[in-house]
């Protein structure tokens, strides 16, 4: 299984902060790319009519399906004189609700023989993810991906949830594994005020059946 851990890890070196989410993924996959030029790596591939897979790595005979998010809060900064100047991006409900179903279809790529192993990756700033919050019964309590949470089974939102929220993300998710969210920091950069902005992800692994 790829360890996909390890490319994070070393591209928070060199990447502490994206543009978009494309940018993620081109980075990612130029990194895997040149540390692994005999392997095939390939964007937005298309499993099945409709489906996109961010990331397809072919390598040594197996094959990785990865699926990656990159949520921020507004942030407006520079880093080695390139200017970044990121939008809030999505609610933290609707955002878990969509990583979980990248868990979900990375599994179901796998049943279908599409994938050997795979990953699904959530970067960014927003402690809201990592931390479990304050409210007793939250209408995505299914969906938390907090620290130390084992992520399985049936997800569904709540009977409470409105119909605003809910829209095109209804259907609930069953997973056939079993997925410990264990956060990890990824990188730290300054604003010009001084203050410090600390990226972190969760990457949770599919494994084969020979992994």
């Amino acid at each position: 299984m790829l360890d996909l851990p390890s490319f994070l890890d070393q591209l928070g070196k060199t990447r502490p902060v994206f543009h978009s989410e494309a940018d993620f993924q081109h980075a990612l996959a130029w990194s895997i790319q040149t540390d692994r030029p005999m392997a095939r790596v390939r964007l937005e591939t298309r499993p099945e009519r409709g489906i996109h897979l961010d990331l397809l790595v072919e390598d040594g005979g197996r094959r990785c399906a990865i699926e990656l998010k990159y949520a921020t809060r507004k942030l407006d900064l520079v880093v080695d004189g390139e200017r970044f100047d990121l939008p809030s991006r999505g609610a933290h409900d609707i955002t878990r609700y969509d990583f979980c179903k990248d868990v979900w279809r990375v599994e179901k790529m796998m049943r279908d023989g599409y994938a050997d192993s795979g990953w699904a990756v959530l970067l960014t700033d927003d402690g809201g993810y990592w931390r479990p919050g304050t409210k007793a019964d939250p209408i995505d309590r299914a969906f938390r991906l907090y620290e130390g949470r084992t992520v399985t089974g049936d997800l569904a939102w709540d009977d409470r949830a409105g119909a605003g929220t809910t829209r095109n993300r209804a259907d609930p998710l069953q997973l056939t594994g079993s997925h410990v969210c264990r956060w990890r920091d990824y990188a730290t950069i300054r604003r010009s005020s001084g203050s410090a902005v600390t990226f972190r992800y969760l990457a949770l692994g599919v494994k084969g059946a020979t992994d």
